[in-house]
């Protein structure tokens, strides 16, 4: 419970810089699959743009 009401909390500032930390690179390759699955789910919404085409980008997107 502890660790839901820190993530929950107030954002940190610019100040409150966090020392020592380090990006792994699977966080990174998280983070370019996240990008090159939005970028593909937005570019299919621009070509099928129908209600149809909308509701299969909101499916692909959240399952």
């Amino acid at each position: 419970m502890n660790k839901i009401v820190i993530f929950l909390g107030k954002p940190r500032t610019i100040e409150n810089v966090i020392k020592n930390r380090k990006i792994s690179w699977l966080e990174l390759f998280y983070d370019l699959i996240f990008a090159v699955v939005f970028s593909r789910l937005t570019e299919s919404l621009l070509e099928h743009q129908t209600l149809t085409g909308f509701i299969n980008a909101i499916l692909t997107f959240s399952g």
